[in-house]
């Protein structure tokens, strides 16, 4: 057999994970087409049940991830590489830190940082009075804390273990089942195996059409804008839905490396821009102060707001935010963990936890102090009525309406619909990174997903979007709502893999990790090469 054939032989697609996915993407499409309504029905039903009666599960779920995270980095676990003794880095710090920002935010991030505190305002929690002074207090902190330590700490606490598996102890494949040896032995192979993937690939699936569905609208009235229409149609939709699975092709051909990191890096330059534009060019006091007001009263109620569930009241606020967030980080949790493991060889686990919480959080932080502070100055001075564009035009129409606000405010549109578009695309690259690592039967540590199979799933999923918008508009209704139902079983999914990580760990260091002599020591785990 040639080289070439010997590669492919083993590194031949699973089955057992590709035809079920594809197959199960497939049929909810259809579904969704031929039913949509009804489909709709039926998954609001199940995500009332989800963020309603299991509210409190996923609200102390998140804690126990967030203390995770510290455990990691705190303990001398914290000062195991992720890697073997002559590996290194692949990217620089910088480079680093932006791939997992932008890989795990996407643009809503950028359309939710403009809006998200309108809807706050006009439904305050703990009974506030709309509009009120606390409303807009409470619009700052809980847009800091969706996105903050909380959100990341999902990624952070399964992207550890991932890490863990495949650089040092060498695993041949990235399939959840595999990393789940250590806690359910043969099982891993059985139905308990099976499910593991089936959740990953179903909730990742419902992830990236959530994205679609959702990300298409704003994007496409920022286009509109720019070249000069009264509004968004159905051409620039598709577009929009075509540029989102057809860009990230062209930048896996060029790899990991080079395609992915060079797009992550135009995305955070970017992304400075904007930040930079609208604080020195917008009301430059006015979002420092509210913005510092609003991190010290997250802090302050940290723990309140983290395990709110309003039970009594039933006002139905932590249920429509918190609860509906920790269960959307949820879904997310492990693609957008495995995409960050994979960025992450030759970093100690310490430094993958801090530089995951802090460029994460911090990065998300901002926007959520810079985007509502501009928008609130426009509402509070009666320069422009935001909650009436927002019920008016939707969510495009009213980020249209703020960044005109701003000097030069068709730029800042131009430069939000661009950036918003790159974000969107770096996070759809990941998952389909993810997908197609995940069915792959083998896949070593300097290795990426065959091209082809990248740009399958990417194709896959940009294809089921942009037929059901075609066929039925209404059919993209659902998808906002599918990926969300899956968040109770990945939280289970989570924990099993956590417990197999620690478990391992046990069996590699049986008489504990040792505590390090020297700041310049580094402790290795054992190879699976070693055993």
């Amino acid at each position: 057999m040639s080289d070439s054939g010997q590669i492919l032989e083993k590194r031949r697609i699973d089955k057992a994970v590709f035809i079920p996915a594809t197959a199960v993407t497939l049929a909810f499409g259809i579904f969704f087409f031929v039913f949509p309504e009804k489909s709709n029905e039926v998954l609001n039903v199940i995500h009332a049940f989800t963020t309603h009666e299991l509210g409190w599960f996923f609200l102390v779920f998140t804690v126990i991830m967030l203390f995770i995270c510290l455990f990691y980095a705190f303990s001398p676990m914290g000062n195991i590489v992720l890697g073997g003794r002559d590996e290194k880095p692949d990217f620089s710090t910088f480079t680093w830190l932006g791939m997992i920002l932008t890989s795990g935010t996407g643009g809503s991030l950028l359309y939710l940082g403009s809006i998200e505190w309108i809807w706050i305002v006009d439904a305050p929690p703990f009974g506030l009075e709309p509009g009120s002074v606390d409303a807009y207090r409470w619009a700052s902190a809980y847009g800091m804390f969706h996105w903050g330590p909380s959100a990341w700490a999902f990624y952070i606490s399964v992207a550890v273990p991932i890490a863990y598996f495949f650089f040092v102890k060498k695993k041949s494949n990235m399939k959840m089942s595999d990393y789940a040896r250590p806690l359910l032995g043969n099982l891993s192979d059985g139905l308990a195996g099976h499910t593991l993937n089936f959740l990953y690939i179903f909730g990742l699936l419902g992830g990236v059409l959530t994205s679609l569905a959702l990300g298409t609208p704003p994007i496409s009235s920022g286009f509109a804008h720019i070249i000069g229409l009264s509004g968004s149609n159905t051409g620039l939709d598709i577009l929009v839905l075509a540029l989102w699975t057809f860009v990230p092709l062209i930048t896996i051909v060029f790899g990991l490396k080079k395609g992915v990191s060079k797009l992550s890096n135009i995305n955070i330059w970017g992304f400075v821009l904007l930040i930079a534009l609208l604080v020195l060019f917008g009301p430059t006091w006015f979002i420092l102060n509210q913005s510092t007001d609003g991190l010290g009263l997250m802090i302050q109620n940290f723990f309140y707001m983290s395990l709110n569930t309003d039970p009594i009241g039933n006002g139905g606020f932590p249920q429509a935010w918190p609860v509906f967030y920790m269960s959307w980080w949820a879904v997310y949790a492990l693609p957008f963990g495995l995409f960050i493991a994979k960025i992450s060889k030759g970093r100690t686990i310490r430094q993958l936890v801090a530089g995951g919480l802090t460029a994460g959080s911090l990065g998300c932080m901002i926007f959520y102090m810079v985007l509502p502070g501009f928008g609130m100055n426009l509402q509070l001075k009666n320069i422009v009525n935001l909650s009436k564009s927002l019920a008016e035009k939707g969510r495009g129409g009213v980020v249209i309406d703020m960044l005109n606000s701003a000097p030069g405010g068709y730029f800042m549109v131009l430069l939000f619909t661009i950036i918003c578009l790159l974000s969107y695309i770096t996070g759809h690259v990941a998952v389909g990174y993810s997908l197609a690592a995940s069915a792959e039967k083998k896949l070593k540590g300097g290795e990426d997903p065959q091209t082809w199979n990248v740009a399958f799933w990417l194709i896959l999923a940009g294809a089921v979007s942009l037929g059901l918008y075609l066929l039925n508009r209404k059919a993209l209704a659902p998808l906002q709502t599918v990926s969300i139902i899956t968040g109770f079983p990945i939280c289970i999914a989570m924990a099993v893999m956590i417990l197999a990580f620690f478990k391992q760990l046990k069996h590699d260091f049986p008489d504990g990790i040792p505590i390090r002599r020297t700041s310049a020591e580094r402790i290795y785990g054992k190879s699976g090469a070693e055993e």
